[in-house]
């Protein structure tokens, strides 16, 4: 009793600690000023994807509960070979977790929690003479092995060869072992045969359920990451022109207002203060046009290099050219060089019809070329064009 007392207190602080640390990036997430009312609503999917990065923990803690449970259940049936096994196994699981400090250390145990199963399964049913169900705990472990232990490429295979003649070895049981073998602890099994066999498939089909989860969970995760790479740009996290264009297809011909933008000096702030200040500048002025597009009918795209696109939907001219001259100050404002310089835009911009799109931003950009000649840090429209057309 004082060893398993012992170690139950060992795994009981290693999972508090563990739902302790979760609580606090849940806390971080909820309490970030940056994170917006629809991104807090997103809680319960950031939830799941933590659960998925603990995956093969939770699935050790699983495995520990079971033998853990089941010790007691036959040492108060006074079938002592089972509850000495499952106080062996309880006892590796509690030296799983421990030794599971990261990804790799966890899949390790896992692993070894594998092959523990399988020697589990093949005794205890060598005991019961393939009576208890033991059978499926092999059986599902074959597939789940394979999700759990991604970084042991092929190697798998081999792990579920050895799950697989296990499992014949197991089938075949009542062939090899007489039944007057364990005479005294068979007799004490028979009588609960069928309600182990229920709760063993249960809990093997409960395991199967659980991985399958997590693997729609992961494949939703990387699908949602791949369509985030296709339609982003990696450096500002902005739109990319492939994601503007895939809007403009299923938009209606309404009316919009393109707004084409350029760092001004762009490459002599590369020159004077280097690449990384340079990447830095891009970013900061990307966060100040992700804040201008906040609402539903605005799209700040990352044109090419230092040039950036904002697409107003259903917006008029003079209403977007007063946001323009509102973004232009915040950009000065907040993306600062190091010599406390703020950094200039020029823009220009065009108003027509979706159908027009391209043409709406040569339009901009012949607005933004004239902008550049005349002394830059400005807006050109069709209201101010003769202006800067000298």
């Amino acid at each position: 009793m004082l060893f398993s007392k012992k170690y139950c207190i060992i795994i009981i602080k290693y999972i508090s600690y563990s739902i302790i640390t979760a609580n606090y990036e849940i806390k971080d997430f909820l309490e970030n000023p940056g994170v917006d009312y629809m991104d807090k609503k997103k809680c319960v999917s950031f939830i799941l994807s933590l659960c998925a990065q603990y995956k093969n923990v939770i699935f050790l803690v699983m495995c520990l509960a079971v033998h853990f449970l089941y010790m007691f259940v036959f040492f108060i049936m006074k079938i002592y070979p089972f509850a000495f096994i499952n106080l062996l196994s309880t006892a590796f699981y509690v030296a799983f977790l421990i030794f599971s400090k990261d990804k790799r250390s966890s899949e390790m145990s896992t692993v070894a929690a594998y092959f523990e199963i399988l020697i589990f399964a093949l005794l205890s049913e060598t005991i019961s003479r393939n009576t208890y169900g033991f059978i499926f705990f092999v059986l599902g472990m074959i597939p789940v092995i394979f999700f759990l232990a991604p970084s042991y490429g092929n190697k798998r295979f081999a792990f579920q060869g050895v799950g697989i003649v296990t499992a014949v070895l197991i089938d075949k049981m009542q062939l090899f072992i007489p039944e007057s073998y364990f005479k005294q602890t068979f007799s004490a099994l028979s009588l609960h045969e069928q309600n182990f066999r229920f709760i063993n498939l249960l809990i093997t089909l409960f395991t199967i359920l659980y991985v399958t989860f997590f693997y729609k969970l992961e494949a939703d995760m990387m699908r949602s990451e791949l369509d985030y790479q296709c339609t982003h740009d990696p450096l500002t996290g902005l739109y990319n022109r492939r994601f503007l264009y895939d809007e403009i297809k299923k938009s209606a011909d309404n009316y919009i207002s393109v707004v084409l933008l350029d760092i001004d000096n762009f490459k002599k702030i590369n020159d004077r203060f280097g690449h990384d200040e340079g990447d830095d500048i891009l970013v900061r002025v990307s966060e100040c046009l992700k804040e201008e597009a906040k609402g539903a009918d605005i799209y700040a795209v990352r044109w090419g290099g230092e040039e950036f696109i904002l697409y107003y939907k259903s917006f008029e001219k003079d209403k977007a050219y007063e946001r323009i001259t509102s973004l232009c100050r915040n950009i000065s404002v907040n993306a600062v060089l190091p010599d406390n310089n703020g950094v200039t835009v020029t823009a220009g911009l065009a108003h027509g019809k979706v159908s027009d799109f391209d043409e709406l931003v040569k339009t901009a950009d012949t607005y933004l070329y004239k902008g550049k000649a005349n002394g830059k840090n400005c807006i050109v429209w069709e209201n101010n064009e003769a202006q800067y057309s000298a």
